[in-house]
């Protein structure tokens, strides 16, 4: 049977797919040597280390491990700068380049074998498709009855809802036993841990880091992080690092409190404090506020899972290691962040919010002009700066968008509690807890930056969501997903 047509066909897509990868490497090399423009020379280098990835995690036999590809998918979204494109191209995400290629992948296995899509049904799935129709609905809307035609970047947010989900659902359908997820939550602090050193490198100027490498990845941000020092980490901006230490230290919280193993549960402690280091030296107030706010739940809720009733010794320790952390991170701190976190006490009265709140007046104004269904995008008419992401949503998408993205959201929070149902692993329920913190913190965030539009820091949150989802699968099965040769 192994030269039936189907077999035949197979290989012969595949054949055809590696000469693709290998054309255009060599390609990309070729660029890379003989052009002199150095962004264009890391650009297309990027390029081909990413294919080269690519073509290492698929090999030479087309079998794709979806295990590796959530290692990879990790790995790439936290570390790795966006891929900046010329002009009015929106820039993009290495890690959606990868997904594509996956997906693609899978369906042309599925065209070639006839092989079966097994995908679990989630609730939300039908979320992800109901906002999409509210973008829809938002553009056509005003195109039709306010005719403010969009322009092509507005269809882009469709686009991003699109890899978004492609993202989820492949995360949330790959089979992973206890001992699978315990790796991937090892791993994750391991990169965190990297990406918070390179925030270290960028504030001490290690290298000439910021001169080389830093404008890659903040290249708006470089008068605040050589001026102010405020670094920016693996992420465009400060406050979006800050937000994603929020995360890694939720991680390292719920980790320490949950894993028995004291050799976990210490690297765990050790990465919350490296972590608090990063976000401090962001200076970024938003994130220090949410970070307080992430603990508190994760606390609470930890207590709660594991009751007070012979927990005295447990709560004095963890107290008294709190304590210790935060004397740590007062002593080392820069005497400008004193200065910046104490305008919390009136932060009313500072320069930086008072300007937000009258850019909220303006963009609430424009909202008013179409309560019910919004502007849309707006791309080519309106600021897509407004410092309010609910607001923001709230311009483009009225009303039904902004109810509509709740309940995404929403959906995708209480979906959580039923992973952990029944289930005592210790991997399980410090996923699942850090990320009820992390969603409750991150709704703050939302009120004075973005989460959802930020293309680095959605997907990151929705490959931890799509793990914590996979454990709601049926545990009789414990093999990986995998296309696999005939």
């Amino acid at each position: 049977m192994r030269n039936d047509p189907i077999n035949l066909m197979s290989q012969y897509c595949r054949k055809i797919f590696i000469y693709l990868i290998a054309s255009f490497g060599i390609l990309a090399l070729a660029v890379v040597v003989t052009n002199k423009n150095l962004p264009d020379m890391c650009l297309f280098g990027g390029i081909v280390i990413l294919i080269g990835i690519i073509t290492c995690l698929l090999w030479w036999d087309g079998i794709i491990s979806l295990k590796g590809v959530v290692s990879l998918l990790l790995a790439v979204a936290i570390m790795f700068p966006y891929i900046r494109l010329p002009g009015v191209i929106p820039d993009v995400r290495p890690e959606l380049i990868i997904v594509l290629v996956v997906w693609c992948l899978i369906i042309m296995a599925y065209l070639t074998k006839g092989r079966t899509l097994r995908l679990g049904y989630l609730p939300v799935y039908k979320w992800f498709g109901i906002f999409a129709f509210a973008i829809v609905l938002s553009i056509t809307y005003v195109a039709w009855i306010n005719e403010q035609m969009p322009i092509w970047r507005d269809f882009w947010e469709i686009i991003k809802l699109l890899l978004y989900f492609l993202i989820f659902v492949l995360v949330a359908n790959v089979r992973l036993t206890h001992t699978d997820l315990r790796r991937y939550f090892k791993l994750a602090l391991i990169v965190f841990l990297i990406s918070a050193c390179f925030g270290f490198f960028q504030y001490f100027n290690f290298a000439g880091i910021n001169e080389l490498v830093s404008p890659y990845y903040a290249p708006t941000q470089m008068k605040g992080l050589l001026g102010q020092g405020r670094i920016t980490g693996t992420t465009p901006n400060p406050n979006e690092f800050g937000a994603l230490m929020v995360l890694a230290s939720s991680l390292a919280l719920s980790g320490a409190l949950f894993y028995r193993e004291w050799k976990l549960s210490l690297f765990c402690w050790c990465s919350l404090f490296v972590y608090g280091i990063a976000l401090f030296l962001t200076l970024s107030r938003t994130s220090l506020v949410c970070l307080f706010l992430a603990g508190l739940i994760i606390v609470f809720l930890f207590f709660r899972e594991k009751g007070l009733r012979g927990k005295f010794n447990r709560i004095l320790i963890v107290a008294l290691l709190g304590c210790l952390l935060v004397v740590l991170l007062l002593q080392i701190m820069p005497e400008k962040a004193f200065t910046r976190f104490g305008e919390l006490r009136t932060f009313t009265e500072a320069t930086s919010f008072q300007a937000r709140v009258e850019a909220w007046k303006v963009h609430f104004d424009i909202w008013l002009g179409s309560p019910l269904f919004g502007w849309g995008p707006g791309k080519g008419e309106m600021s897509t700066i407004v410092d309010n992401e609910w607001l923001l949503i709230l311009r483009r998408y009225g009303l039904v968008g902004l109810m509509v993205f709740i309940s995404l959201f929403g959906c995708l929070f209480l979906g959580l509690p039923k992973t952990g149902t029944d289930n005592s692993d210790p991997s399980v329920k410090a996923l699942i807890v850090a990320l009820k913190g992390t969603f409750i913190s991150y709704g703050l965030y939302m009120m004075l930056s973005s989460v959802y539009h930020s293309m680095q820091l959605m997907p990151i949150l929705l490959l931890f969501v799509g793990l914590a989802y996979t454990q709601r699968q049926s545990t009789a099965s414990l093999k990986s997903w995998e296309v696999l040769k005939s």
